[in-house]
């Protein structure tokens, strides 16, 4: 196919446009018996071009801007190279105007789209952007749309998971280097509801690495050394969610109304903050 040929070439922005054109037609085109939504092959190569280049940015953004050790030239060359391809992919679906509407729902591409965004934060010092992106690809949510059936997931892959904690985590450190141990210092990039987030994903990879279950559940045990390493993110979270309570305490008590009272919280922000996942 188009695509395929395109891919070969490394021309992304090219193959994006034969995916979407593919999808296009066999959700659109076809009679109505032959239709597909999206697509089936197309949509396939298209979910996964969108899921692997995001997966790859952040992995390089977990272990280059945020690696325990410093890094080189050539490994921040290769951050921009793969930050560029992710955006290409983005800004093609973006510029499709015959598709760029019916994506709005699409997990994938948002999955990409919060991605960018996070990587264009860390370039701007922006932690409170990253903070707020980095939830959105955490949090469970009904999936849109009749091809999904109802069903509750992330827009991260699993596999995504720990590297966006590593990500979570060096934020908070960061953000805990500055804490003089005053309330009116006292500041936090992510929210109470994002620290729940967070910490409800840990306590999934600390499952997944066989760190809270038996041996036994899991191929690999765990080395001393991981667990040491998520055992001091667990307690990075933990510190990070006292400052996240601290701060909205002392933002809370800021606001004032009209009339110099407190004002109120929601009843849709207590429902939230009572429903959201926590450990």
């Amino acid at each position: 196919s188009r695509a395929s040929f395109h891919r070969s070439k490394g021309h992304l922005h090219r193959e994006v446009y034969w995916l979407l054109r593919g999808m296009e037609i066999l959700s659109n085109e076809l009679p109505t018996q032959f239709q597909r939504k999206f697509g089936f092959a197309c949509r396939r190569h298209f979910d996964a071009l969108c899921e692997n280049s995001a997966n790859d940015l952040i992995s390089k953004l977990a272990s280059t801007t945020y690696a325990t050790n410093g890094e080189s030239k050539l490994e921040e060359e290769a951050f921009v190279s793969v930050l560029q391809a992710a955006r290409n992919v983005l800004e093609a679906v973006v510029q499709d105007e015959d598709m760029a509407s019916l994506l709005k729902g699409h997990m994938e591409a948002n999955l990409l789209k919060y991605v960018v965004d996070i990587a264009l934060a860390d370039a701007l010092g922006d932690t409170t952007k990253m903070a707020s992106d980095i939830v959105r690809c955490l949090e469970e949510r009904c999936l849109p749309g009749e091809e999904y059936g109802g069903v509750v997931s992330t827009l991260a892959n699993p596999k995504m998971y720990a590297k966006l904690l590593h990500i979570s985590v060096a934020i908070l450190h960061k953000e805990e280097s500055l804490f003089n141990g005053t309330m009116e210092s006292t500041k936090c990039a992510f929210s109470v509801h994002g620290m729940h987030i967070l910490m409800a994903r840990l306590t999934q990879v600390l499952s997944w690495e066989g760190i809270t279950t038996s041996s036994s559940a899991v191929p690999n045990a765990p080395t001393k050394e991981r667990k040491e390493y998520f055992h001091a993110m667990r307690l990075t979270l933990c510190k990070g969610l006292m400052r996240a309570f601290a701060s909205a305490q002392t933002n809370s008590s800021s606001e004032k109304d009209g009339k110099g009272g407190v004002v109120e919280q929601s009843l849709d922000d207590e429902v939230e903050l009572m429903l959201s996942p926590c450990i």
